[in-house]
């Protein structure tokens, strides 16, 4: 993906502006590591781990994520999953009528 975008940003944008346009796409990439880690956590310890040990005996949910430390990682992993899947199916269908033509 990265080498493909590469491609289109530097074929789309002026020699000129790239750096600025580089440090834009950077700056907004780099900021949101510590938002995830921050929301990742907390839907482990608050959320997912919880969820977790309220399962009781061989529910599914025992079966598929284990029990014990770890269990609530397994499930946000298995959310963030899915629900980048759905993210990137959703974005795929709707920029799907969009076509990059060389000029």
């Amino acid at each position: 993906m990265s080498a493909n975008l590469d491609v289109v940003l530097r074929s789309l944008i002026p020699s000129e502006l790239q750096g600025r346009v580089y440090a834009c796409r950077n700056t907004m990439q780099f900021f949101t590591i510590p938002i995830g880690t921050f929301i990742g956590g907390f839907l482990v310890d608050k959320v997912c781990e919880p969820l977790i040990t309220k399962c009781t005996g061989d529910s599914i949910m025992n079966k598929l994520f284990g029990v014990g430390k770890g269990s609530g990682a397994a499930l946000t992993m298995f959310i963030l999953g899915v629900t980048g899947v759905m993210v990137s199916l959703t974005v795929g269908i709707k920029i799907k009528k969009y076509r990059f033509t060389e000029k």
